[in-house]
C-alpha cells in the first residue's frame, strides 16, 4: 500500500512544467494599465480557466516562470496564483505547482451549422475590416489540441478588428493550420472573408462547434473595441471542420455586448417516452 502511495505521488509530481506560451500571445499585463499588475496576471488566467482553454489538471507555469516573461516581481506572480485559489479555480501544493482545478459545465445546448457560415460571410461584407496582426507562430497548446495537430506545429495566427459605421464591433484572433494559412496573404484578410479563403484553399465546410461566454475586458481588447478595461464583453468560440471532420480554423471572437447577439430556434424533442427536451435547430451571429 505504501509503494502504491509513493508510485502515485510520483505521478502528480511528473506534470510536465508549461512555457509560459500557454497563454496566447497578446494576453500580456499592461504596465499602463492603472489596474495592479497582479489583479490583471489574475485576470488573464481566469478568464482563460472560466473560458476552457485551460482544462482541469493543466499546470499554470512556475512563478519565476511569469516573473521572466511578464517582468514582474514573484510575489505579484505569487499574488495573482493566490487569488485565483481563494476563487476555487486552481490548487497548490508545495513540489507540484499551481493546477486548474475548475472543470467546465457540460453544454445543455448544441446547435447546428445551418446557416451560420452564410450569416459569419453576410456581416463580412456589411462591416469593415482592419489587420492587426498577421504571423506564424508554434500553436499554443490549446489552439494545437482544438486544430489536432502536433505540438510545436506553425498556425496562421491574425489578429483583425472589425467595425459597422465606425464603431468596433469585433476583435478577432484566428488560428488555421499552416498548410491552409500558406494558400493566401495578409492583404487577402482586407477584402475576402476567411471562411471563403479557407474554401478558396480547396477546404468545403461542413460544420463547427461553438460556445458563447462571457468576460471581462483587458487591456488590449479594451483598446480595440473602445471600451473600459473591466466592461463586459461576449467571447465567441469556434471550431471550423471541413467535410472530412477536419479541424480548419480555430477562432476566438470578442464582442461589444452592444453589437452582437445570437438567436436561436428551439424545438422540443423526445427522448424516450416519458422525457422531452428543447433542442436547437437552428442558429447565427446578428450584428446590430
Amino acid at each position: 500500500m505504501k509503494a502504491n502511495s509513493q508510485s502515485s505521488k510520483s505521478a502528480l509530481q511528473a506534470i510536465p512544467e508549461p512555457a509560459v506560451e500557454t497563454l496566447l500571445p497578446w494576453s500580456k499585463p499592461d504596465n499602463n494599465n492603472p489596474t495592479p499588475l497582479y489583479y490583471q496576471i489574475y485576470q488573464l488566467y481566469k478568464q482563460r480557466i472560466l473560458s476552457g482553454s485551460l482544462k482541469r489538471g493543466d499546470k499554470l507555469p512556475s512563478e519565476s516562470a511569469q516573473e521572466a516573461a511578464y517582468s514582474v516581481s514573484r510575489i505579484t506572480a505569487r499574488r495573482a496564483m493566490d487569488e485565483l485559489a481563494r476563487d476555487g479555480l486552481v490548487t497548490r501544493e508545495r513540489g507540484r505547482g499551481t493546477i486548474v482545478s475548475y472543470a467546465m459545465p457540460p453544454s445543455t445546448v448544441a446547435a447546428d451549422f445551418s446557416g451560420l457560415m452564410e450569416s459569419l460571410i453576410a456581416i463580412g461584407a456589411a462591416t469593415d475590416v482592419e489587420v492587426l496582426s498577421f504571423d506564424y507562430c508554434i500553436a499554443p497548446a490549446h489552439v494545437a489540441d482544438a486544430l489536432e495537430i502536433k505540438a510545436g506545429a506553425l498556425v496562421q495566427n491574425a489578429e483583425r478588428k472589425r467595425s459597422k459605421n465606425g464603431k468596433p464591433l469585433s476583435y478577432i484572433v484566428t488560428f488555421l493550420p499552416e498548410r491552409i494559412g500558406r494558400s493566401f496573404a495578409r492583404a487577402d484578410l482586407t477584402d475576402q472573408p476567411i471562411l471563403s479563403l479557407i474554401e478558396r484553399s480547396g477546404h468545403t465546410i461542413a460544420e463547427a462547434e461553438q460556445s458563447v461566454t462571457a468576460l471581462i475586458a483587458d487591456s488590449l481588447s479594451a483598446r480595440v473595441l473602445e471600451v473600459e478595461a473591466g466592461a463586459a464583453l461576449l467571447k465567441v468560440t469556434r471550431i471550423v471542420r471541413d467535410h472530412n471532420r477536419v479541424p480548419v480554423q480555430y477562432i476566438e471572437v470578442f464582442y461589444r455586448p452592444d453589437a452582437y447577439q445570437l438567436n436561436m430556434r428551439l424545438g422540443r424533442v423526445n427522448i424516450d417516452n416519458e422525457t422531452r427536451l428543447w433542442a436547437a435547430q437552428s442558429a447565427g451571429p446578428i450584428d446590430h
